[in-house]
């Protein structure tokens, strides 16, 4: 069974990975790969690159880059790839981006089976929780475009996965490969250095209880901390001329993060800076499933009176260490967060990478809403049917909202999400407003406006070669044949008469196309 299920996902993703749209960040993220693949092949294989005219347009050395402190150990290796395989066009460059964004997230997906199966010695459990990861709606989305947060999402779990596995057996090569997925995780976003922290500091403390002799823990904590300190470098080309000065400098720039726009919150526009401390636990639940809030929630409180109920010990055995790492992976950051007041707009995908942690803390609540024998010889049934009814549910609102399930919201939302909310702020929908123009117009040349800034124009990729200079992108709407929106940062209608087409996902307006003239 379990083979089979992660060959459909496959399968799945190989057959879908075409159908999304470009969001408004992936440009920015493939230049940020290229500068940094240049700077590197400038210095081992200076021919190839004047060679190949693809890095002709890339001048800005790293050192001046703008976002040189952004981690590229996705980027630069899916850069490189694409060069090798010789991608010319476009659009082919960015649907190879989408597939190895995918890929990766597909390696996050094994990794929550693993810690579930492990955590419940179940592997149908494993099943449960990989299977609520899949069925998250807007994640399962953002496995396709999303090669900022759901790629460090993924990492991060896979990071879990090794560093549970260290903590519970103690070796040189399980330190090996924690301290490698590690360095590859923080190189990706430098948030990753809670992974090391957490785990140097529960290996010191089983070594305080007695759980780990001295000597192993020691030495499976240096070898650690050093080949993680190397690879965090070697696979950093932005940390090579000053290591430590580059990396605190990162972690500064990370902490206090350069942006300061405005975002739709519960109907009212607020600045990034200035976001209320429960800006990212409402996106968090009314974005999630209900039935994996529900017992999220239960778990939640299950782990934290386990906690306290053990004291200073923390844990009884190997199950409730388990625990108190994903409840540390899950709730440390989102503490941090609002302790820190930090930066965060788009919802709550700057902090995608607690979710993991989340839905194995829900299905030890799950677990123990299971196990729980009530009066009511009927709960058990009812508890399974409610689970598998929440699972098709979701599915078939995925099936029906394909590609947009990007924009999905629970019950907890409430009424009018469109107006409180922001929608598809990735601005994937321009690619279906581009091909409704394209199928419906005959003219050679029509001219379209949308309002910046927006990815409206980069989604011409998406569109079969030879209509691409069809469409021609001008400044003002009164130049326009067409404008095309996806309200954001203005959720009220447009003056316009003429609405021809809506993108529309779970019955609610994500898009529209007005003819002008």
């Amino acid at each position: 069974m379990v083979p089979l299920f992660f060959l459909a996902v496959l399968v799945l993703g190989l057959l879908v990975f075409r159908d999304y749209g470009l969001s408004i960040d992936e440009n920015q993220q493939r230049d940020t790969g290229m500068i940094s693949l240049k700077h590197v092949a400038l210095k081992v294989a200076p021919a190839w690159v004047k060679a190949d005219h693809d890095f002709d347009k890339y001048n800005t050395p790293l050192a001046e880059y703008y976002d040189r402190d952004y981690g590229t150990a996705f980027e630069t290796p899916v850069c490189l790839a694409e060069r090798l395989l010789g991608l010319s066009d476009g659009g082919d460059k960015f649907l190879f981006r989408h597939l190895c964004t995918f890929l990766v997230c597909f390696g996050g997906l094994i990794a929550v089976y693993q810690l579930a199966a492990r955590r419940f010695r179940n592997w149908r459990l494993g099943l449960l929780a990989a299977l609520w990861l899949l069925l998250s709606p807007r994640l399962f989305a953002e496995f396709f475009y999303n090669d900022k947060d759901a790629v460090f999402m993924a990492l991060f779990a896979i990071a879990t996965n090794t560093g549970v596995r260290l903590l519970l057996r103690p070796t040189a090569r399980r330190a090996a490969w924690h301290a490698l997925v590690c360095a590859i995780t923080i190189d990706v976003r430098i948030m990753g250095v809670l992974l090391p922290l957490l785990t140097v500091a529960l290996l010191g403390w089983r070594a305080l209880r007695g759980e780990v002799r001295w000597p192993r823990a020691v030495g499976t904590s240096a070898l650690y901390l050093v080949v993680l300190a190397g690879a965090v470098v070697a696979l950093w080309p932005y940390l090579w001329p000053a290591p430590l000065d580059n990396f605190v400098a990162a972690f500064e720039k990370m902490s206090a993060f350069r942006w300061g726009g405005m975002v739709l919150y519960r109907g009212d526009f607020i600045i990034a800076t200035d976001l209320p401390w429960h800006y990212a636990l409402v996106w968090m639940a009314i974005t999630t499933p209900v039935l994996y809030v529900g017992a999220g929630l239960l778990g939640l409180g299950l782990v934290v009176r386990q906690v306290v109920r053990q004291r200073w010990r923390l844990w009884q055995d190997e199950a409730g260490l388990q625990d108190v790492v994903f409840l540390g992976l899950f709730a440390g950051p989102l503490l941090a967060v609002i302790a820190l007041h930090s930066v965060l707009y788009d919802g709550w995908r700057q902090v995608y990478f607690v979710y993991p942690a989340f839905l194995l803390l829900a299905l030890r609540g799950w677990v123990a809403a299971a196990a729980w024998r009530p009066r009511w010889a009927w709960w058990p049934k009812a508890l399974y049917g409610a689970t598998a009814l929440s699972a098709l549910v979701i599915a078939a609102q995925m099936v029906r909202d394909h590609p947009l399930q990007n924009v999905y919201f629970n019950v907890l939302a409430g009424r009018h999400v469109a107006e409180r909310f922001e929608m598809d702020y990735w601005g994937l929908g321009y690619r279906q407003d581009l091909e409704y123009i394209i199928e419906h117009e005959t003219r050679p040349v029509v001219t379209v406006f949308a309002p910046g800034p927006s990815p409206a124009e980069f989604n011409r990729l998406m569109l079969p070669a030879f209509q691409r200079e069809r469409l021609q992108f001008v400044d003002k709407p009164e130049n326009a044949d067409y404008f095309i929106t996806n309200y954001r940062w203005h959720p009220e209608p447009y003056p316009y008469d003429f609405e021809v087409h809506q993108v529309r996902a779970d019955g609610r307006r994500v898009h529209s196309v007005f003819r002008l003239r």
